[in-house]
């Protein structure tokens, strides 16, 4: 609008005026132009960076989605164990059960009674042995003539025997 605000004046705005620019102003808007260009290519979008961020994300989501699988498994294996182990645990208690069964006087008595055939004894079949002379042991291969030299052996065939006795054992 004009200054003085009568109708007379022209509005400048309507008509472009031709400008004769200098060298100098000519220079100075292509600093501009170049100033605006490297600003435009740092208000541009990084396509780069953002690539790189949802690789990266995308790495990290593996990760975790690989790491449940594995827990997945492992639990999975662990709870083959535990039945595995409640199993086990059944098929002892059945073993002891029957174990305390077969050291049952009861049943060790019927087994023998039914399985073996065995009968009980009854008081007219125990028979007591007296000895009118004491009690006294011999040995199966001695005869008596030998028992008789031996008391009157001296004391180094008497040891001597009885070393000799004791090798035998011990081989």
């Amino acid at each position: 609008m004009s200054r003085y605000n009568d109708s007379s004046a022209v509005k400048l705005e309507r008509f472009p005026v031709e400008r004769v620019q200098t060298e100098q102003q000519q220079q100075e808007l292509e600093v501009l132009e170049s100033k605006r260009a490297s600003r435009s290519k740092a208000d541009a979008v990084p396509y780069g960076k953002y690539a790189v961020i949802l690789t990266c994300v995308f790495a990290v989501l593996l990760c975790i989605v690989g790491s449940y699988m594995q827990l997945a498994s492992v639990n999975l294996e662990n709870a083959k164990l535990r039945r595995e182990i409640t199993r086990l645990a059944d098929e002892q208690n059945a073993l002891n059960a029957k174990k305390e069964q077969m050291y049952n006087l009861t049943f060790v008595e019927d087994y023998a009674v039914n399985q073996l055939g065995m009968v009980k004894l009854d008081k007219s079949q125990v028979h007591y042995v007296e000895m009118a002379t004491g009690d006294r042991m011999v040995l199966a291969g001695a005869p008596s003539a030998q028992a008789g030299a031996q008391n009157a052996a001296g004391l180094l065939e008497r040891l001597t025997q009885t070393f000799s006795a004791v090798l035998e054992y011990l081989s």
